[in-house]
């Protein structure tokens, strides 16, 4: 058996946390488990490599990217090797998030249990949103050229003389999904959805472009379908912590535009839970008191969150060990007598022990 770890992550998670001599219960990494790891696009992998052992292969992300994928050629195996039957695809437009290149600092109080320890406030540095150690590892390396996203939506699987659903990788999608919509029109390709993870401020700051958009594939019989919206909090001060870069206000403006779009294009507009979406809200967090929770459920109710966006459950906050949070924790380690559980890969903020 030969191992390979690859992913945004690899080259963190092959080599764990740092000071772990010193710190020994944080996350030493995954050398002794793992033949090869390979940091960058997967692509780039090659036969020679599988030749060599207790490495770390590291290649930078560009545009360039093999993008070429046979369907038919999928198979899932455990006593028999079974054909995959895909029902949905992905579409790569955008390599990693323009967000991500937004450096900030932000100031971070202790989590609210530890208040009382002395554990000081601490100014925190991000690029792009604080908990996102993809965005950290991979940034922003612009967009796939138009000939070879409308080439990958040609090799997409059919059903019933349509393409399957699939997801249009980009954080910031509105703008791209005219050109997709009249590129594969113009190129006799019939669609039926097409799968949206965004950012509150791409549906803001391109309302018109989506109204146009959605003309487009109500003529066209297609769905679009905001499958993900990252609002991650209805608390303005949670917002700040997680360097969102979106006030409460710019939310419930994006609903606001969600609901009227909807009642204006019906089926071809989905972005209600309902409907198969799962926005993104982060809950519970460090920081989370009876004022943040009050806040909370204040703007639940007023804004009427809990009849479409609010998901089923939420989704605690997960601190990645290679994540700006991740240094905060290390940091409160270094500055105090407080450790922190560490479950593989993930800090355990809610598991702190004193020395």
């Amino acid at each position: 058996m030969f191992t390979v770890l690859g992913g945004p992550q690899a080259r963190q998670d092959y080599n764990g946390e740092p000071d772990t001599e010193a710190y020994p219960h944080r996350f030493k990494g995954l050398k002794s488990m793992i033949d090869l790891a390979f940091q960058g696009p997967v692509d780039l992998l090659r036969s020679e490599h599988l030749e060599r052992r207790g490495v770390l292969l590291e290649y930078p992300w560009t545009q360039s990217l093999f993008l070429e994928v046979d369907w038919s050629n999928l198979y899932t195996f455990s006593d028999t090797l079974k054909k995959l039957d895909v029902r949905l695809g992905q579409v790569l437009n955008a390599v990693g998030c323009p967000y991500a290149c937004k450096p900030q600092t932000v100031t971070l109080p202790p989590p609210f249990t530890l208040r009382e320890r002395g554990v000081p406030e601490m100014e925190v540095r991000s690029e792009g949103c604080i908990f996102c150690d993809v965005s950290r590892d991979k940034g922003y390396h612009g967009t796939v050229e138009r000939d070879k996203v409308v080439a990958q939506v040609a090799g997409l699987p059919d059903i019933d003389g349509k393409k399957i659903p699939f997801e249009f990788i980009d954080e910031y999608p509105i703008r791209s999904l005219g050109n997709l919509l009249e590129d594969t029109e113009r190129r006799g390709i019939k669609l039926s959805q097409i799968n949206l993870v965004c950012r509150v401020d791409d549906i803001n700051g391109h309302v018109s472009e989506l109204e146009d958009a959605l003309s487009l594939a109500q003529r066209q019989a297609v769905s679009i379908m905001f499958s993900s919206i990252g609002f991650e909090s209805f608390c303005d001060r949670l917002l700040q912590f997680f360097s969102k870069g979106i006030t409460l206000a710019d939310t419930v403006t994006c609903v606001e535009t969600l609901r009227r779009l909807k009642d204006r294009f019906g089926a071809h507009l989905l972005y209600r839970r309902n409907e198969g979406a799962n926005h993104g809200f982060i809950h519970p967090t460090p920081w989370d008191d009876p004022d943040t929770a009050r806040e909370m459920d204040t703007n639940i109710f007023l804004y009427r969150l809990s009849d479409d966006i609010l998901p089923e459950y939420s989704t605690p906050l997960i601190i990645h060990h290679a994540s700006y949070l991740g240094d905060w924790i290390r940091r409160i380690e270094s500055a105090t007598d407080i450790t922190f559980g560490r479950d593989g890969t993930w800090i355990e903020w809610w598991h702190p022990s004193f020395k």
